[in-house]
Order: C-alpha cells, then structure tokens, then sequence
C-alpha cells in the first residue's frame, strides 16, 4: 500500500475513571466494551495505559459517576477483526475482574 488512512482491525478508546475506581484497575487487564451500532454484541479489550495524574472531568463524560471532581484517562486497546468500530462511535466499558 502507499498510505494507510487507519487501521480498523486494532482500535484505541481513551475513557476516564473516577478516582474511586482507579486502583483496582492494572495494566493488561481486559474489558469489554458495547456500542448502540451493535446491541447484544461486545468487543475484547485490554488496558494499555494508565495516566499517573489526575486531571479534571472532561466535557464529553456523560455518566454522574464519571462527572466527579477529578477522573484519571484510561486508555484501551480494542480488537476489531471485521472491521465493525469506527473512530468516534460511543461505547459502553465493562472491566474484568
């Protein structure tokens, strides 16, 4: 190929944890994550990066337990094999104990 304009099969979601939540999270851990395009259907996940400093709710969180004071930015590798994710579409994350 001459350019590649993005890869669908292997995706990035960043979301933000509330303090309360962040230290039972660990790098490798796996998640599932849901979007509305695809009722019933969850895609594999697994932690990536885990932000070593706080920093204040961003604008897009839409959950009551996620508009606390501060939240810490999770950011999570998501296999997408047939391509169904886009950039941009809403998820739902569900962690693994």
């Amino acid at each position: 190929p001459l350019l590649t304009l993005a890869r669908l099969d292997q995706l990035t979601i960043t979301i933000y944890v509330p303090e309360d939540r962040y230290g039972s999270l660990h790098l490798g851990q796996s998640a599932q994550v849901r979007v509305d395009s695809f009722p019933g259907t969850t895609f594999s996940a697994t932690i990536e990066h885990i932000a070593d400093q706080s920093e204040f709710t961003p604008r897009n969180v839409q959950t009551s337990e996620g508009r606390r004071t501060t939240v810490f930015a999770v950011k999570l590798s998501i296999t997408n094999p047939d391509g169904k994710l886009k950039p941009g579409m809403p998820a739902d994350v569900t962690f693994d104990d």
